[in-house]
């Protein structure tokens, strides 16, 4: 019995200590003035509320414009130089980007869809909508043939 009443105070012991050598916590909040957390917050609803009414309001689709006096090119060295120069748009700030994808939609040829799905994937929403648009004219509808009739299975026979 001596055992139990020994164990039991060396674990009392034991609480104690552990509870008195404990630092106290610290709060999370140092003041509960939060005036200015409340007026941060508002004033950038405010900012959301209003770029939501302006992207909510229906805009007429653009086409995509030309730049002007382009022509596209006649030989290969133009077309190749053609490529490389839109290639290293495609490297540089947003608004070269969305004359890259201009020009490349201007030109409407095959060789210019790398650069196009290169834009699909841009982080600028007017070069990716350019590219959609431009792309779009690549897009083939297929032809809906009648209805065919399908062909009986190979062992019929052992169907009945």
């Amino acid at each position: 019995m001596a055992n139990v009443f020994a164990g039991a105070a060396a674990f009392i012991l034991v609480i104690v200590l552990w509870g008195l050598g404990r630092r106290p916590s610290k709060p999370l909040i140092r003041s509960t003035d939060a005036s200015n957390v409340a007026a941060l917050n508002r004033d950038q609803l405010s900012l959301v509320e209003t770029s939501l009414k302006q992207q909510s309001q229906p805009q007429a689709p653009r086409a995509i414009e030309a730049p002007q006096g382009w022509e596209p090119p006649k030989t290969i060295q133009e077309r190749l130089v053609l490529k490389r120069t839109l290639r290293e748009a495609m490297a540089l700030g947003p608004d070269q980007r969305l004359e890259a994808v201009k020009q490349a939609a201007e030109w409407r040829h095959k060789s210019m869809l790398p650069i196009l799905r290169q834009g699909l994937r841009d982080t600028d929403s007017r070069v990716v909508a350019a590219a959609a648009e431009a792309i779009n004219r690549y897009r083939v509808v297929a032809k809906r043939q009648g209805v065919q009739r399908s062909l009986l299975p190979r062992n019929v026979a052992r169907m009945r």
